[in-house]
């Protein structure tokens, strides 16, 4: 699997979170059909890969990265917004 690729735009970019999608794009695509080899119903993958998505955004917001505190820094950090899994 090829490494994922390094964004082109700011985080300010109105563009900067659909390059993010691209770049995941491929490698989520090749996660989903490993879990399928493996025997995983694809309903199901995609409804825990939601869920596991929506528990690492929570971590991180209650625990964010230091390099992307805006206390140490002047940049300005995208929400991440709410997760809906049904």
């Amino acid at each position: 699997m090829d490494e994922i690729f390094s964004p082109k735009f700011e985080k300010s970019h109105p563009d900067y979170a659909l390059e993010c999608e691209e770049a995941l794009d491929l490698h989520v695509q090749e996660l989903i059909e490993d879990a399928v080899q493996a025997g995983w119903d694809p309903r199901t993958i995609f409804k825990s890969l939601a869920k596991v998505a929506a528990a690492k955004a929570i971590a991180y917001e209650e625990d964010p990265d230091p390099e992307d505190d805006p206390a140490l820094s002047d940049s300005t950090t995208p929400e991440f917004g709410t997760f809906s899994v049904e």
